[in-house]
């Protein structure tokens, strides 16, 4: 029955026969995302798309991948509807969707271009090469564009809770990423070519050796390969606060309350005993939320604690006025000194920290952009704060844990270890702090450094640089996580040579589409003369 139904959607030349094993992918590759964590289902989803777009022309292609790119975004950042309802979680589906769909467009040209080259029984090889390529390239393009892009979404992150995340030791998120597109597209044209009837065992095992041995070979590396521990540099004992504060953008707290409930989360964990000789204390974004640099209260309740209870360094989240540029920061507030150094988000969320075209989009959707009362400002700092003497930890803040060079960023200016501090108030319950915390794991085997994400809410987490949980803390519950975790100064191959793959996916998908316009072209031509 299966293979029935496999074989008619395989071989149909109906558009509309297409459009539900495009629409079953998109929805399938959203399912291999955490909290549905249905790891088959990235493969299955490229197998499903790469079997509706074959042999068709750009524009089919394209409406294809609509569909098959809405589904797969709708369900992945359905959390969004938590936020401000439908129409930006809408919105945002719909525009990444259509960077889908040109992908696949791209895909269905190069394809038939490929088709017409005597390349043998390396065909389908370079078909699925090629095609695991453009959608990489597809997402560096999502990941950077437009107001500095949407990297949520990389496929290479579904697979952060199995061992095949180890690749991304080696090739970063975006090798993994073309590495599971190339596996999944290969298996469909190896199904998409079978052999005539009658052909014989020998020749059918010959046709699909090469699809099971890259088969083979991505699963049994990783699975066999132990991610290599670098000379350690140390040791931190941290400490990481979750205060259950609902921090969010709607939300109506009495002045100072977020603050306090960070406060009293920690004192409690201090007078448990848990924290002897802590040499950091973190709390998350927004964890102060009245300015403790200008607010004199504020500042009088972070210094007492600093100096007389905790004893030790805090990095925590606070919002700020620097002459005329509000920013989204963290602070580092060491005793006796008070504050000592700072990092301002680099990255701000368009439509949630700051409004691009302002003027624009107030008069698309006055009540809503008028939410967002104050455009956050870029920062400029490196995110590297200095502990103690040889001790350096970075900071990336809430969404900014999803962007690939300012992770890289970090390590280059010598952080040994990662915090990602982050407020999910929100997005409630939903899916959104379970895919951060996936997306927090990936960073910690990307960079080779411990990571420690902590949220008001959750879901918050301790992870190796193998991306292994130290500890995790239930969402929704005031709570506090200790651990001592190892200090690197060793750089992975990811990045040193792996942030280089999805711009140069990039590249190599603009190159060969450029080809194969040309070389349609060409033959086109002939055929005419």
């Amino acid at each position: 029955m299966v293979s029935k139904i496999l074989r008619f959607f395989s071989q149909s030349d109906s558009f509309f026969a297409r459009v539900p094993l495009a629409i079953l992918g998109g929805l399938s590759l959203a399912s291999s995302f955490p909290a549905i964590t249905f790891i088959p289902g990235a493969f299955l989803g490229i197998f499903l798309i790469v079997l509706a777009v074959r042999g068709i022309k750009f524009l089919k292609a394209f409406w294809l991948g609509l569909f098959a790119g809405f589904s797969f975004y709708g369900l992945v950042l359905i959390w969004l509807t938590t936020y401000l309802g439908p129409i930006p979680w809408f919105a945002l589906s719909f525009m990444e969707a259509i960077f889908f769909a040109i992908s696949f467009g791209v895909i269905a040209v190069v394809w038939r271009y490929l088709n017409t080259l005597k390349l043998g029984s390396w065909k389908n090889t370079v078909v699925a090469f090629a095609i695991g390529g453009i959608y990489t390239g597809r997402e560096f393009v999502s990941s950077h564009f437009p107001f500095g892009g949407l990297p949520w979404a990389r496929i290479g992150v579904s697979q952060a809770d199995n061992f095949l995340a180890k690749w991304a030791w080696g090739i970063d998120i975006a090798g993994l990423s073309w590495l599971i597109v190339f596996v999944s597209a290969l298996l469909a044209l190896q199904v998409l070519s079978p052999l005539p009837i009658g052909s014989g065992i020998v020749n059918r095992v010959k046709s699909w050796t090469p699809t099971l041995t890259a088969w083979l070979i991505f699963f049994t590396l990783p699975a066999l390969f132990v991610l290599p521990s670098p000379t350690t540099s140390g040791a931190l004992k941290v400490a990481a606060v979750q205060g259950n504060a609902n921090a969010g953008l709607f939300a109506h707290n009495p002045p100072g309350s977020i603050l306090d409930k960070h406060l009293r989360v920690a004192k409690k964990l201090i007078a448990s005993g848990k924290a002897k000789n802590l040499d950091l204390m973190v709390w998350p974004e927004n964890s102060a939320d009245l300015d403790p640099i200008n607010v004199a209260e504020e500042n009088v309740k972070v210094t007492i604690f600093v100096n007389e209870v905790l004893k030790a360094p805090l990095l925590f989240g606070n919002k700020t006025f620097r002459g005329v540029d509000y920013f989204n920061e963290v602070d580092l507030w060491n005793p006796v000194k008070g504050l000592t150094d700072w990092y301002d988000k680099k990255r701000p969320v368009p439509f949630g920290e700051y409004v691009p075209y302002r003027s624009f989009f107030m008069g698309l959707a006055p009540d809503m952009i008028g939410l967002i009362g104050w455009d956050m400002s870029p920062g400029t700092r490196d995110g590297v704060f200095d502990i103690k003497k040889n001790v350096r930890v970075g900071s990336l803040i809430c969404f900014e844990a999803t962007i690939d060079e300012l992770g890289y960023d970090l390590v280059d200016n010598g952080a040994q270890a990662i915090m990602i501090q982050t407020n999910s108030s929100d997005f409630g319950k939903s899916e959104q702090g379970v895919q951060l915390a996936g997306i927090s794991r990936m960073r910690a085997i990307v960079t080779g450094r411990t990571v420690v994400a902590i949220s008001t809410v959750g879901l918050s987490g301790i992870y190796t640089p193998d991306g292994h949980i130290v500890k995790e803390l239930p969402m929704f519950t005031p709570a506090a996580m200790v651990a001592n975790i190892s200090l690197r100064s060793d750089k992975t191959p990811a990045v040193i040579f792996g942030r280089y793959i999805e711009a140069g996916a990039f590249v190599f998908a603009i190159a060969l589409f450029l080809i194969a316009l040309i070389g349609l072209t060409i033959a086109r031509a002939r055929r005419r003369a």
